[in-house]
């Protein structure tokens, strides 16, 4: 029996019909009939043609679903005496009503029958309420009478509450912008992709990205109190140096607190590189710092973004341990507006990793270029490493005289910082030798070394006792000596200033000594020219490698004039250099000196030369 009464399918109610023992075939053959069904239909029969018809499942294990709405007829009384009729007048007599339904499973035609009366008899029956049945409409109570469609739909009751449950839970799930997963729950799954619309959606709260922390840079070395320190008052462990035939004076003691923290990060792209304008001091430079600039080997000897990327590479220095001047402020105002510098170098080695430093700072003299009798700084520095060549024929300085030096490269660092903003001018010959040594990006120089050219050797730079001697015409001490070398530089660039520029190529009038044949500096080392402005320092270490497997002991910084540049490659003895010359293919050839060199060829083309440093039989 249905469950959902008056709502079930057409189909189902035919099933329950055909499948009910009180209810008989259609005997097509029966000459009591007198309109033929259709095959497979089925009749319902009353007790008499003008009684009530009586409930076929209200006698029936089940019982009527309907209860008191039924339509047809609970009374045991009208079961009995359709049970007494004669079941012959019963066939003739019977008025038969055809089911509103009979297009879909066949024709479901009330007949009269006897059946109900051997139920009638075994089953108590309560009285309930009468109902008259409309004969006119005969509807039956399992069917609605739908229009002319093949499978008619009805919505059950239980199937409207469903969806007003629904409704109900759709309309208390959270707004779309808080999270589209809330909204995939079974049930509204279940609505066939239906979303309740009837409130705005609630927005959406925006997450705040919390602000990145403000990092201070390696450039910078900050001050106790946070307060800007003059580089007058620095407290450091400076340790005096002079030789013997230069009276150098020693720089004043300076007592302050280290300079402040870094106001700025580093922007991805670097800004235009400033000029020397904040006062007529600064100005007096300005033409001679872009003259330095256009030089065609500034940007290659000035790149420190590459320089310290080899340096990190070869793990000789971290990129924190490099500083950068500060932008021009308060902070520098009673600082000079320009100073002249220069570097003394030694080679240093790990004693753990085997890897060398041969530009490791050991001495840093400083000159202030607005009072030039005024030594700002003259000190030794300690190097990080253990020294592996102290270079003394070049510098003086020899290892008691770093016995106990404690002032370090951040030191050094330190007060540079503190001297310098990004409109100091530093003057120096081949500055950016100084500044590397430093580990200090600083990009208003002034180097006399690309403000002069050499008048007999075509793309060559000048030295500084060759501009000594035509400049000022004043010879330069064999040891160098920092303070010295500073004074002759600036004293040189103030001569380019005053010439506006329009100064003669100088002649090349002083040529290094040749030394004995033991000093190792000849020796071990082969000039290699005529490099394309593309090469790099390891690019040589690579090539010696493939072709003649003697890697060399250090390549320094390719110095580049025009088109071409060149480099002294340095080997570990003076054996290895020789085996290096000896295996590279080529013809030999002499130079216009007499050396002998030869000819490497480059893969794009075209060709460098390794030349040896001496005159050879």
């Amino acid at each position: 029996f249905c469950s959902l009464p008056h709502h079930c399918t057409l189909y189902e109610a035919a099933q329950i019909i055909k499948h009910s023992p009180l209810v008989q075939p259609l005997n097509n053959n029966n000459n009591n009939n007198s309109t033929m069904a259709k095959k497979g239909s089925y009749k319902l029969t009353s007790a008499s043609g003008d009684g009530p018809k009586t409930c076929a499942f209200f006698f029936s294990d089940k019982g009527c679903r309907n209860g008191a709405n039924c339509k047809f007829s609970h009374d045991a009384a009208a079961a009995a005496a359709a049970a007494a009729a004669p079941s012959g007048d019963a066939s003739d007599a019977s008025s038969s009503v055809v089911s509103s339904e009979t297009e879909s499973d066949g024709e479901i035609i009330e007949k009269q029958a006897g059946a109900y009366a051997s139920l009638a008899k075994n089953v108590p029956v309560a009285t309930p309420k009468s109902i008259t049945v409309d004969t006119t409409g005969a509807a039956n109570p399992f069917w609605t009478a739908p229009a002319a469609v093949e499978t008619p739909k009805a919505e059950a009751p239980t199937t409207q509450e469903k969806k007003k449950r629904k409704r109900k839970k759709s309309q208390s799930t959270p707004a779309l912008g808080e999270s589209i997963f809330d909204l995939g729950t079974e049930d509204a799954n279940n609505q066939k992709g239906s979303i309740d619309a009837t409130s705005p959606p609630k927005k959406q709260k925006k997450v705040a990205t919390p602000n990145q922390q403000q990092h201070p840079t390696n450039n910078n070395i900050a001050s106790p109190n946070g307060a800007a320190a003059s580089f007058r008052n620095l407290q450091l462990p400076v340790a005096s140096f002079s030789l013997p035939s230069v009276n150098a004076p020693k720089p004043t003691s300076v007592t302050t607190p280290r300079p402040p923290s870094p106001q700025h990060e580093p922007a991805p792209t670097p800004p235009p590189k400033p000029l020397p304008v904040a006062t007529p001091a600064h100005l007096k430079w300005k033409d001679s710092v872009i003259a330095t600039r256009k030089h065609d080997n500034y940007k290659n000897a000035f790149d420190f973004e590459r320089k310290q990327q080899e340096e990190f590479s070869a793990g000789i220095s971290a990129p924190h341990h490099w500083i950068e001047s500060r932008p021009y402020g308060q902070w520098c105002k009673g600082n000079p507006a320009a100073i002249a510098i220069d570097c003394e170098m030694c080679e240093t080695k790990d004693p753990v990793t085997g890897t060398t430093d041969p530009k490791s700072l050991c001495r840093l003299s400083v000159v202030n270029a607005d009072n030039p009798s005024e030594v700002l700084l003259d000190t030794l520095v300690k190097p990080e490493w253990p020294v592996s060549n102290y270079r003394t024929w070049v510098n003086g300085i020899t290892a008691k005289d770093l016995d106990n030096v404690q002032f370090t490269l951040r030191h050094a660092q330190m007060f540079m910082q503190s001297l310098c903003s990004d409109q100091t001018v530093v003057v120096g010959h081949a500055v950016h030798n100084d500044l590397l040594a430093l580990r200090m990006k600083h990009h208003s120089n002034v180097d006399t070394a690309m403000l002069y050219v050499s008048k007999d050797d075509d793309g060559s730079t000048p030295s500084l006792k060759n501009l000594a001697i035509n400049v000022l015409k004043k010879q330069m001490p064999e040891v160098h000596d920092s303070v010295n070398d500073a004074r002759v530089a600036l004293d040189c660039a103030e001569h380019y200033c005053s010439k506006g520029g329009k100064v003669a190529p100088v002649e090349k009038v002083f040529t290094r000594k040749a030394r004995a044949s033991t000093d190792a500096a000849d020796t071990t080392m082969l000039l290699v020219h005529r490099l394309p402005t593309s090469t790099q320092p390891n690019h040589l270490v690579e090539m010696f490698l493939a072709y003649t497997n003697v890697k060399p002991k250090n390549v320094p910084d390719i110095i580049f004039s025009g088109s071409h540049g060149k480099c002294n490659v340095e080997f570990t003895t003076k054996e290895h250099a020789e085996l290096a010359y000896t295996t590279l293919a080529g013809e030999e050839r002499e130079d216009k000196t007499g050396k002998k060199q030869k000819r490497v060829s480059l893969k794009g083309g075209g060709y460098v030369c390794v030349r040896k440093m001496k005159k050879t039989n």
